[in-house]
């Protein structure tokens, strides 16, 4: 990720590497995410403006 608040189409093919994988690769590539946090459900709420409600 960048600091980048946009991009386009031309940019990320050029200077993404995910881009440039084969079609299997990047299946792989994106297959193997590590788990949640904690947290998350938490967070989701906190960044969605609803921290009044009841924690889980």
């Amino acid at each position: 990720m960048s600091g980048k608040p946009a991009s386009s189409i031309g940019f990320e093919k050029r200077w993404n590497p995910m881009l440039k994988l084969s079609r299997e690769a990047f299946v792989e590539a994106l297959a193997d995410v590590p788990p949640k946090p904690a947290e998350m459900e938490r967070i989701l709420r906190f960044n969605q403006g609803r921290t009044e409600e009841a924690q889980s």
